[in-house]
């Protein structure tokens, strides 16, 4: 249950607020065309592009938690032993 004490709701995010507006205003500039947009796979693939890189994600953890893999495990919420995998995978170094 330590994952719960790190994360938040994702509702109530600064992330969601950001989303929320923007998907506001790409439908409001549809005037009412939304059924060719293609909405959902344009966020979808935007925000998987930009904002859920997990290599850089866990270069970026790891840095903060100066290389402690267990810390940095407990942070992003996955076991240490699929961190150490990641790590692998990803070829980063541990500072």
């Amino acid at each position: 249950m330590k994952k719960n004490r790190i994360t938040k709701n994702l509702s109530n995010s600064s992330l969601s607020a950001v989303v929320k507006k923007e998907a506001n205003a790409f439908i409001k500039n549809m005037n009412g065309n939304g059924s060719k947009s293609n909405m959902h796979s344009l966020f979808l693939n935007d925000t998987e592009r930009t904002l859920i890189d997990e290599r850089t994600l866990i270069d970026t953890v790891l840095e903060t938690c100066n290389g402690n893999v267990t810390k940095s495990a407990d942070f992003l919420g996955i076991s240490r032993g699929t961190l150490i995998k990641r790590i692998k995978e990803y070829n980063l170094k541990i500072k």
